[in-house]
């Protein structure tokens, strides 16, 4: 009779079912792909949490510890006990061996620990940087050459392949041997050991493949591949086995353990700075994107055909913003991401302020910026990406396709996790969070990410998320997650808006402190901004007050509206330019003809027929003071104020026409939806749905093999070569099926057997077997030479 092996649980899947609904939820909210679909049982859930895919995912997202231990178990030989993996790592390894078992990476008792087979195929074949096992790495060999390496190493014959190997990796896994061996190795064969030792483990050799003999080996790689130090790998590159880089390493598969992240060194600042900083940057954060509303509300942007915003566009937003390019992206991006600009979809679409916006202008600053902050956590858009090349050399456009990045939103939360367990008010160096992140997911880091950490930091700081390198008081609330604190801290730290500003007679207006912002938005058509800082100083000139005309307003409502703001009355040089301006504003007036132009001044139209820049609008002269025109009035409108003409529209009984500047929105539209970067989180309600199921559908799985093995037939099962039977069993257990097993035991009887292949080494099978009908199974051990068939089991 076969032996028996090993305590429960005896495969991955009867530990599933082993587990209580805690452990179970715990294992599909750690590894949420496996609830998606939701597997019928818990034996599907073990194949699901098997493949490939899935356990790739598992191990991208563990961190450096748990990661190492997994490279240390599918270094080792399994089954492998928690202490030999402790020694192998250099340190205690419990806490990671319970994440790996909780995620079903790993399965057994301490005593008998089994890694899940696509672990190894995931870490590829060189965990750690070490070899292939020497019986791989030597498999290459004819029986006569392992005759030969025996011989060559004084250890008696063993009769087969098999038996070789596993003498052959005994021995050189023994440190004992191996430092004999080195004692009497020639010069130079250290040195190469050294250079393989720590990986990678292959090297380049010409002719590796040829024959060799410890009597006979000339130089340091002859001599080593006499004595299985090396094993050929390919026509010309050698490899050091597995066993043998384990002992010239001291038996540890890494130099150091990676136990605790790099500690974060703390800068201090002072209180004051962080909160002052944080809310300067929130509030020009909050005006540039009211400007760019304002801007595209009033001059929309067109969208490219292929999406996004044109590199011509870009630069001019950024001139009228009054910022640099990145900057400018930044603040496109955040607006749309906050769903305060879209595209209107016409037919010739443009980008335009959405509803939503003018809803948000009216709103405290406060409440403004955690609009956009909150918008900004979860975006997968990278503005910094926006000018940068793609693979075919093509340039990334700001509000494009394709710089959206997954990676970002992982990154963005890992920083603002790590200022956040800073205490208040303290900084820290970006080198370090990329080491933590790196540690925090070895197999996530790439320079995309290392770039994304950088980046998170200077966007932050550009949004009062951070100040003075620290989480501010209402970053360190929003990252808690309570939007209402981080408003309130913010508001806090602002000096409460005014109404009224300081008009004096230079022709300057000085706000001392925040405007509300109807007077900030009316102010801002008659003046230009000449200085921010803890008061804003405006200038008004004849330029910015025709600005004004040209928005609706006359000459009576601009210095009503400065009577009703200013605190000192409207001085006269102010009054003057005013009123000289809204004399002169008009002089050519654009009517509907094509367009007309008429002047009392017939110099003026003929400066006009002359000047360069108005040929587009196809100027011809009607009469002395009367132009005709091809374009548009609102065209022959445009170019006229370019060239620095003050022309006012006129209607058709020849009056002044007070054109209202026109706000352009899109309709209605729902918030971007960032790129998905995992499957998410199940809910609470979702894990114990599905726990539910698992159980409903192991009890419906058990009634099933119940009958199917109380009605089941054995196929007949003919005399079978041993080499065939062999074949037919390992591919059984890789595609994890079932077989019919013809059995001879000690006395010479034959049984027939239904079983699964769990694994095949060494010339014995070991199976679950599922023979008996009552639905018990066992994990038995099977001699090779006493199989007398083997037949696929149908059902």
């Amino acid at each position: 009779m076969p032996s028996r092996a090993g305590s429960s649980p005896r495969t991955l899947a009867e530990e599933l079912r082993s587990r209580d609904d805690t452990a179970l939820a715990a294992l599909l909210r750690a590894r949420p792909d496996l609830a998606v679909p939701l597997p019928a049982s818990t034996t599907a859930l073990a194949t699901r949490a098997t493949t490939r895919a899935s356990v790739q995912r598992a191990l991208d997202a563990l961190d450096a510890p748990a990661l190492q231990v997994a490279e240390v178990l599918a270094a080792l030989p399994s089954p492998v006990t928690a202490a030999a993996v402790s020694r192998a790592w250099g340190a205690k390894a419990s806490p990671q061996l319970a994440v790996l078992r909780e995620q079903a990476l790993l399965w057994g008792g301490d005593r008998r620990l089994q890694v899940v087979t696509a672990v190894r195929d995931v870490l590829g074949p060189h965990p750690a940087g070490l070899g292939p096992p020497l019986a791989e790495a030597l498999g290459r060999r004819s029986p006569q050459r392992l005759a030969e390496l025996l011989e060559d190493l004084g250890l008696p014959g063993a009769g087969d392949p098999d038996r070789a190997l596993a003498a052959l990796a005994a021995h050189l896994g023994d440190p004992e041997a191996v430092a004999a061996l080195l004692a009497a190795a020639p010069e130079g064969a250290r040195t190469v050991l050294e250079r393989l030792t720590w990986g990678p483990p292959v090297g380049a050799v010409a002719q590796a493949e040829r024959s060799v003999r410890a009597a006979t080996s000339t130089g340091p790689v002859d001599w080593l591949l006499a004595h299985g130090l090396l094993a050929v790998a390919g026509a010309g590159t050698v490899v050091l086995p597995r066993e043998v880089g384990l002992v010239l390493r001291g038996g540890r598969v890494h130099r150091e353990p990676a136990t605790a992240p790099p500690p974060l060194p703390l800068r201090e600042q002072p209180p004051a700075r962080v909160a002052a900083t944080a809310a300067g940057a929130a509030v020009e954060a909050v005006r540039l994107v009211e400007a760019l509303g304002q801007l595209w509300s009033e001059a929309p942007a067109p969208v490219l055909r292929a999406g996004g915003l044109g590199v011509r566009e870009l630069k001019r937003v950024a001139l009228a913003l009054e910022v640099d390019e990145l900057t400018t992206a930044l603040v496109v991006e955040l607006a749309r991401t906050a769903g305060l600009v879209a595209d209107d979809q016409e037919v010739e679409p443009r980008w335009v302020p959405t509803p939503r916006f003018d809803g948000w202008v009216e709103e405290p600053v406060e409440e403004r910026w955690v609009r956009l902050a909150s918008a900004w956590l979860p975006s997968t858009r990278v503005a910094a990406l926006v000018g940068t090349r793609d693979a075919k050399g093509a340039a990334r456009n700001a509000l494009g396709p394709d710089v959206d990045r997954a990676a970002a939103v992982q990154v963005r939360q890992r920083v603002l996790a790590e200022l956040a367990q800073l205490p208040a008010d303290a900084a820290t160096e970006q080198a370090v969070l990329v080491e933590r992140m790196r540690f925090a997911a070895p197999r996530r880091a790439s320079r995309l990410r290392e770039e994304l950490v950088g980046w998170t930091l200077r966007e932050a700081a550009w949004l009062g998320v951070t100040g003075a390198g620290a989480l501010s008081p209402g970053g360190r609330a929003l990252v808690a997650g309570d939007e209402e604190a981080a408003a309130a801290a913010l508001a806090t730290a602002l000096p409460a808006p005014v109404r009224q500003v300081l008009l004096q007679a230079d022709l300057t207006a000085v706000a001392p402190g925040p405007l509300e912002p109807e007077p900030a938005r009316r102010l801002a058509q008659l003046a230009t901004v000449e200085s921010r800082g803890g008061a804003t100083v405006y200038r008004f000139d004849a330029s910015s007050v025709r600005r004004a005309l040209d928005a609706g307003s006359t000459a009576d409502e601009a210095l009503r509206f400065l009577a009703e703001v200013s605190a000192t009355g409207v001085p006269q040089p102010l009054e003057y330019l005013v009123r000289d301006v809204a004399r002169r504003y008009g002089r050519v007036r654009v009517g509907s003809a094509g367009a007309y132009l008429r002047a009392e001044d017939e110099s003026v139209l003929t400066e006009l027929l002359s000047e360069r820049r108005c040929a587009s609008l196809g100027l011809r002269r009607l009469a002395p003071t009367v132009l005709a025109a091809a374009a548009e009035p609102d065209r022959v409108l445009a170019v006229l104020r370019e060239v620095g003409i003050a022309p006012a529209a006129e209607g058709p009984d020849g009056e002044l026409v007070l054109r209202r500047a026109t706000a352009h929105r899109s309709g209605t539209r729902q918030l971007p939806r960032p790129l998905p970067s995992e499957v998410p989180a199940p809910t609470a309600a979702l894990l114990d749905a599905a726990v539910r199921a698992l159980r409903a559908g192991d009890e419906d799985a058990v009634a099933e093999e119940r009958r199917r093995a109380s009605t089941a037939q054995a196929p007949p099962l003919p005399a079978m070569d041993p080499a065939v039977s062999l074949a037919v069993l390992r591919d059984a257990a890789a595609r994890r099926r079932a077989v019919w097993l013809g059995y001879a035991d000690a006395t010479g009887q034959t049984a027939r057997r239904l079983v699964e292949p769990l694994s095949v080494e060494g010339g014995r099978v070991t199976a679950l077997d599922r023979t008996d009908p009552a639905g018990a199974q066992e994990v038995r051990t099977y001699s090779v030479h006493r199989v007398t068939g083997v037949a696929v089991h149908d059902g």
